[in-house]
């Protein structure tokens, strides 16, 4: 009784966590591609910090999953959270003191911001089993995507207030203050498994150290035990393909000025409908998962956002257009959910943080070069091709996930 009542508590203070991380983030990401849009107009520019994260995430993430995986996933979230305040505050000072050389400050602070994220997001999964327990992972996964959903559709319509009335420096120091809150939550979590992780990983280190092992062998054994399971293997690198559509991310603020003839209030309509759906999904996550075979969850999510992507980039009508777009992101969530979900119930702990970071680092791997790419057809074109082109592309590897046996034979998320 005592284990059930703290895991619920622990169920709400990690969503609770959560929800303060994604709303620092949403603000923080609006304020930086606003400034760098408002400078230039240049939509290649601002994807150019699209294609900065992913490289980052690709070159940095393997390394921090291994870091992950020996220490107290705890330790390295609060680790992660200090980055986060230290490129708020840095960002504020640059700012303040450094204009001049503030475009190309900016890139680095988006790099650190972007390590930051890549050591919060696997100790996070290696946590999630120890202070809920497996079989509450799609529940809660739901409920931090609901509250995520929450948080960023408040916080891109706070962050243009925001901009307008304290400015650049205000929003970055909101940041940095919403980090904080969330890393003084965090101690409040009761870690159930404790004594024996950290003997375990205290272990671990150890042996580590006696067999002089490097953090590319360490990246090496996590790359084996992926492709020893054929069926999660495959999902991840059509993920990884899939995520050539990821270019459309950056080009959402073009589309609502070229194809809705729109300003930000549209704007920021779309990105509610778009939140509101993420709810839904968060909030029934366990019932529209598992309502149908994994396989055909994961096809059908997948064709469903691909089409969806299609009209999005076609539509003119405003009203149809945020239609579209509920269904758009109705989609996309209950993918990424039931991903995340895998990734954890599948993996070990012991290998958790690395595979979850190697995961990310194969899903982005293809996505500067299509970033900055959609940009410069965007200039050059329109932004709509890139839309519909990303959606045939999800489409077909949709119908791809559908059809393959391997994926065929996961029996349940």
């Amino acid at each position: 009784m005592f284990k059930l009542t703290n895991r619920k508590k622990n169920m709400s203070v990690i969503v609770s966590n959560q929800f303060l991380t994604a709303l620092a983030d949403s603000v923080y990401d609006v304020a930086i591609f606003w400034y760098i849009y408002d400078q230039s107009g240049s939509a290649l520019l601002a994807s150019i910090v699209t294609a900065i994260s992913f490289i980052t995430q690709i070159l940095a993430g393997p390394f921090i999953g291994v870091l992950a995986d020996y220490k107290n996933p705890k330790w390295t979230m609060q680790l992660g959270f200090t980055l986060m305040i230290f490129v708020g505050i840095s960002m504020a000072f640059i700012y303040y003191f450094l204009l001049d050389y503030f475009v190309i400050l900016l890139y680095l602070g988006v790099i650190i911001h972007d390590i930051g994220m890549a050591t919060i997001k696997p100790a996070k999964s290696k946590l999630l089993p120890r202070i809920v327990g497996t079989e509450r992972i799609v529940q809660v996964n739901g409920y931090i995507s609901s509250s995520s959903q929450i948080a960023l559709t408040l916080g891109k319509s706070m962050s243009g207030f925001l901009i307008a009335f304290i400015g650049f420096i205000g929003v970055m120091l909101s940041h940095a203050a919403l980090y904080l809150l969330a890393s003084i939550l965090l101690k409040l979590l009761i870690d159930f498994t404790l004594s024996q992780t950290n003997e375990s990983e205290e272990n671990a280190e150890s042996e580590r150290e006696n067999k002089k092992q490097s953090y590319i062998s360490d990246i090496k054994d996590a790359f084996q035990l992926m492709r020893s399971f054929r069926p999660l293997f495959k999902l991840i690198v059509i993920g990884m393909v899939i995520n050539v559509a990821s270019v459309i991310g950056p080009l959402f603020v073009v589309i609502v000025r070229e194809q809705y003839s729109s300003g930000p209030i549209v704007f920021g309509w779309f990105n509610a409908v778009g939140a509101i759906a993420g709810v839904v999904v968060g909030l029934f996550a366990n019932r529209i998962i598992n309502f149908v075979k994994p396989y055909m969850m994961f096809g059908l999510s997948m064709s469903g956002a691909g089409l969806s992507m299609i009209l999005v980039g076609t539509l003119s009508n405003i009203y149809a257009g945020m239609g579209v777009y509920f269904i758009m992101s109705f989609f996309l969530t209950v993918f990424n959910i039931a991903f995340s979900s895998l990734l954890i119930t599948l993996v070990e702990d012991e290998y958790r943080g690395r595979v979850n970071n190697l995961t990310t680092a194969f899903a982005t791997i293809m996505i500067p070069v299509f970033s900055v790419l959609g940009g410069f057809v965007a200039d050059q074109i329109s932004a709509s091709i890139v839309y519909i082109f990303a959606g045939v592309w999800v489409v077909v590897w949709g119908i791809m996930i559908y059809l393959d046996k391997d994926i065929r034979e996961i029996e349940s998320v």
